[in-house]
């Protein structure tokens, strides 16, 4: 099925989710990033690798390049257009998180809430050892899932506002209750579209992923890696605030 938002309605994206909303969050992922790896480098020369998988719009990359010398991939064409307007010094890449190969390895591999798409305990796995793949002896790698299925309430609404030049864009998210033993939760989003006093309303599907702490923990380690739960700041809605890492060990 495809879904909307990352298609015909991509358009809409850096409306309803600007990559300012995104600093507090990349601020997190740089202390974590910092406390992990070696000193900072001194020149842009040596700076260290960032590889993102799934990276949409490259909202929260954007505040990571200053940082890194970046890497995308995308499953989606029409996100990588938005991601190679905001970030030009990154190579994009077009790609399935769960079996692309670039041949080389980076620093940090990071997945944010693109792991969402990862619907069954074998998509999670594909995707987290194609970013161990692609991990340097010694780096890390983050993943950001917006829900674990220990402290998820369904069903829940969230919806906001946000204006553009020409038109504003009210955004509602309905996320249903799972089903008993699901490892899935489905949402449907709606988009009320005001353009100059007209209206419109697209509507879109999303499945996701849903599992509980010790299944992301048991995945990291089956993948060579050690494992650590981190909680951070949720967002808007009580989503996100979630924070696997994992980190290759250094070689002998």
């Amino acid at each position: 099925m495809t879904l909307r938002l990352y298609s015909d309605l991509a358009h809409l994206w850096p409306i309803i989710s600007p990559p300012e909303e995104y600093m507090v969050e990349a601020q997190e992922w740089l202390d974590v990033i910092r406390g992990s790896l070696d000193a900072a480098p001194t020149d842009r020369e040596s700076l260290p690798t960032l590889l993102e998988l799934g990276c949409g719009g490259g909202h929260l990359l954007s505040h990571l390049t200053a940082h890194f010398i970046t890497e995308a991939v995308d499953i989606s064409p029409r996100m990588l257009e938005i991601s190679r307007q905001l970030n030009p010094q990154t190579l994009h890449h077009l790609g399935d998180m769960r079996d692309v190969c670039l041949g080389h390895a980076f620093d940090v591999v990071a997945i944010h809430d693109a792991i969402n798409y990862m619907t069954t305990e074998d998509d999670l796995r594909a995707a987290i050892a194609t970013a161990t793949v692609h991990l340097n002896p010694g780096g890390l790698l983050l993943l950001a899932p917006d829900c674990v299925q220990e402290t998820f309430e369904g069903p829940r609404v969230v919806e906001w506002t946000k204006e553009a030049e020409d038109r504003s864009v009210t955004f509602i998210e309905y996320m249903g209750k799972p089903r008993p033993g699901s490892t899935t939760v489905e949402s449907v989003f709606v988009f009320v579209i005001d353009e100059g006093g007209e209206l419109r309303v697209e509507v879109d599907r999303h499945t996701g992923g849903l599992f509980p702490t010790e299944t992301w923990l048991s995945l990291l380690e089956e993948a060579g890696l050690e494992a650590e739960y981190i909680q951070t700041n949720a967002y808007e809605g009580g989503f996100g605030g979630n924070l696997f890492v994992g980190r290759k060990p250094p070689l002998p």
